[in-house]
């Protein structure tokens, strides 16, 4: 069987002055930066055809993954083999609410969908014999836990009192893993879909649109590889890792200096495209990157695309029990007002359901990779959990995929409190929703991998 393979990317930057998502409280963008992205990336074998799409947004709602699913369908494509998700960028315009911040309606309905429709077909007519590999490797210098215990016995999210802080709360997973699509007539990069985990929070409290770091990786990549490569970040387990160490003043937290590095990694990780294709401004001397040591090198990827999914029934945290309005450890980024309002909000939601409903999906790709799809802004170590017991050799989980339930916590986390773990509309799941949605990544990673 011959794999096909294509990218396409569509700008979704929204007319300027534009309400801004990611913060609670009401931000409006009058300047852009940059551009923001949508990148859709299609893999074709077997007569099947599975979709990756990673928009520079903070997320993308339900809905609208089905309209995008619709839209695929019509196209002859499986609807269970399209993931979209986003890379979670806190400087774009309002695709969701949060406290103060209402989405923009007109800009989901006018612009995203119709543009990510229009992605998703450019890739799909450019569909051309390729050739896929995976390689992995760590890279320990930008990310960074931002949750530490204090010694009040709390735990803290971007602790401001470093003299208080006794750890980090948690293990960082920093893995980043990469799969290379190369045009087979004459192994061309077509591109680079790229899974690590990193909030993009830079420029968010500001009056910019920006599609932050995972943007200027995409820029460092083409230029490494010309202008037709396509960079996609999809996003880890980002709920709690940061690109700020308040343990180190003196670290550079610069969003083109993660791109670049990011995009040196990748070049680490596939050396003979970067023989083909080096760039001056960016050519790595022997030795240097990302723990070079650890990186194996990039293999051959067997085909045979597969997806199992499940929907799970997400219980709503006690609004009144212990982790809810008077948990002991709670910290809030925004008024008393804002959290009111959305205590309120979340009653009436509760009313009308007892649950949320959370799509997990499973994609694999031959034997050696999955790529896991978690609706919600998942901790560190529910990931690693995941990847430790995966029977692929490569898994990819991926955050803000398929929806978004909000901040998912490790049950633990909830003891030490903290902004992810105090009560919101962005941070309503119960405890135990966690390991609900690890153990059932783990049985689709069961299913999908038998033969």
């Amino acid at each position: 069987m011959t794999m096909r393979a294509a990218f396409a990317q569509v700008d979704i930057t929204p007319q300027v002055p534009c309400g801004k998502a990611g913060w609670l409280v009401k931000k409006v963008a009058v300047r852009v930066r940059d551009p923001l992205f949508v990148r859709v990336g299609v893999l074709e074998e077997g007569g099947k055809r599975l979709v990756l799409v990673s928009a520079d947004l903070i997320s993308i709602r339900w809905k609208e993954v089905e309209k995008i699913r619709d839209a695929a369908a019509k196209l002859g494509i499986d609807r269970q083999l399209v993931m979209v998700a986003a890379t979670h960028n806190h400087c774009g315009p309002a695709s969701a609410s949060a406290g103060e911040v209402k989405r923009d309606q007109p800009y989901i309905d006018q612009v995203l969908v119709p543009r990510v429709v229009e992605a998703l077909a450019q890739a799909t007519e450019r569909l051309r014999p390729a050739r896929l590999t995976v390689a992995g490797g760590v890279e320990d210098r930008v990310a960074f836990i931002r949750r530490f215990h204090m010694r009040d016995g709390s735990v803290k999210t971007h602790p401001q009192d470093r003299t208080q802080i006794v750890c980090a709360e948690s293990v960082l997973d920093p893995q980043l893993q990469v799969l290379g699509v190369w045009r087979q007539e004459d192994q061309t990069p077509l591109g680079f879909l790229v899974n690590y985990a990193l909030h993009p929070t830079h420029f968010g409290g500001d009056d910019t649109l920006t599609a932050g770091w995972p943007g200027r990786m995409d820029a460092h990549i083409k230029r490494l590889y010309g202008p037709s490569c396509v960079g996609m970040l999809l996003n880890g387990c980002f709920g709690d890792v940061h690109h700020g160490d308040p343990c180190n003043p003196q670290h550079v937290d610069d969003m083109d200096q993660i791109g670049r590095i990011l995009a040196e990694d990748v070049q680490r990780l596939f050396p003979e495209a970067g023989e083909r294709h080096p760039h001056p401004a960016l050519s790595l001397k022997k030795g240097e990157g990302a723990n070079p040591e650890g990186l194996p090198g990039a293999g051959a990827l067997p085909g045979v695309i597969r997806s199992v999914s499940c929907t799970l029934r997400l219980p709503w945290r006690d609004i009144d029990g212990p982790y809810g309005i008077e948990m002991r450890f709670r910290q809030r980024f925004g008024t008393d007002e804002i959290y009111e309002h959305e205590i309120e909000s979340l009653r009436r939601k509760q009313a009308k359901k007892d649950h949320f409903p959370a799509e997990i999906q499973c994609l694999a790709l031959g034997n050696d990779v999955a790529i896991v799809g978690l609706p919600c802004e998942p901790f560190s170590e529910l990931g690693l959990r995941i990847k430790t017991t995966s029977p692929f050799r490569h898994t990819l989980v991926v955050g803000a995929a398929n929806g978004m339930v909000g901040y998912v916590p490790t049950r633990r986390a909830f003891d030490g409190g903290g902004y992810e773990c105090t009560l919101i509309t962005s941070s309503a799941m119960a405890p135990e929703a966690g390991q609900m949605m690890v153990d059932a990544a783990k049985e689709l990673l069961r299913e999908v991998s038998a033969p």
